[in-house]
């Protein structure tokens, strides 16, 4: 068994031929400045706004799904979910559009990151697939976390039990549940399960606020107060990245975030903060410190386009195959 990375790019790689094919990449973990192998495409064609951003892995079957972005940037409707399954080696995608409840619900934001997890508002825990959707503009920031049933086509839901009763707002998807707490990927620890043992990630720096992670409350939706990420100097971190979160959830545990770029960073100190009560931050006794976590450029992935930014790549998951 050896641990692999996935990730799919946002843009057409056939636009000479019909529809619209998203290449889906994996590369060894082991050695991130492989060269990445090409598992399949995507036909993206007859999926709305296809920037198949939320990639995760599900803990019962090994396989891999992702789940398509929000809305397009500077829209103010959302289209229709789109769950994309068994991503992975071996390549055998069939996608779902699930069945939104309540029937007005829209997501909320631009950017998303996804993961599995187990569902803790339901008697036996069934795995879901949680999507994360953030918007970091300053007028309208923040994120808000939805969950997608396993079953073709599924449910999806929004996940709001914290504070005041949920808004039309919120359930039409033109306000957040966690305003100004902004977030583009998500990692769930299922080896250690527990209901905040999931990070969102921010390495943008577009909302003015720097790199940040979240703990996840995968039971009511809130996120705690920021964990800053810092530098091996010990410096904030400063990337201005879309990313993706992922647990290796195998053997030694690691947390590792994939930039858009296809620069990949080790996270330390964040099992502070997992450890931590509830939502609560580590004790400043800690590895790091209460409240920050460290990155470690450990590689880069080369992936066709990212380079220039003609292709970005924003989904990330770890599959031990």
């Amino acid at each position: 068994m050896a641990l692999y990375g996935y990730t799919i790019g946002d843009a057409d790689i056939n636009p000479n031929q019909g529809g619209e094919q998203f290449a889906v990449y994996r590369f060894p973990i082991s050695s991130f400045n492989a060269t990445p192998q090409k598992v399949g495409e995507i036909n993206a064609g007859n999926i709305p706004n296809a920037d198949l951003e939320g990639l995760g892995t599900n803990p019962t079957t090994g396989r891999a799904s992702a789940i398509n972005e929000a809305r397009a940037s500077g829209s103010t409707t959302a289209g229709s979910v789109i769950r994309v399954n068994n991503v992975d080696q071996p390549f055998a995608p069939a996608s779902a559009s699930p069945t939104p409840t309540p029937s007005d619900l829209r997501r909320f934001g631009f950017d998303s990151g996804a993961d599995f997890g187990r569902d803790y508002s339901v008697a036996g825990q069934p795995i879901v697939l949680y999507n994360i959707s953030g918007n970091n503009s300053s007028s309208n920031g923040g994120s808000s976390l939805y969950k997608v049933t396993t079953a073709n086509p599924g449910t999806i839901s929004l996940v709001d039990g914290f504070g005041p009763a949920t808004t039309a707002a919120q359930r039409q998807g033109t306000q957040a549940t966690n305003p100004g707490k902004f977030a583009d990927g998500l990692a769930i620890d299922n080896l250690n399960p527990g209901r905040t043992r999931a990070l969102a990630s921010d390495f943008s720096t577009a909302d003015g606020d720097g790199a940040q992670l979240y703990k996840v409350d995968l039971l009511t939706g809130e996120l705690s107060a920021p964990i800053t990420v810092r530098n091996s100097s010990g410096q904030a971190l400063s990337v201005n990245a879309d990313s993706g979160l992922a647990f290796t959830n195998s053997g030694s545990q690691g947390l590792f975030a994939f930039l858009e770029t296809g620069a990949v960073y080790q996270i330390t100190g964040y099992q502070d903060e997992l450890a931590a009560s509830g939502l609560g931050l580590g004790s400043a006794t800690g590895t790091n410190g209460a409240g920050f976590a460290t990155a470690t450029l450990v590689g880069n992935v080369n992936l066709p386009s990212a380079a220039s930014g003609a292709i970005d790549y924003e989904g990330f998951t770890i599959v031990n195959e």
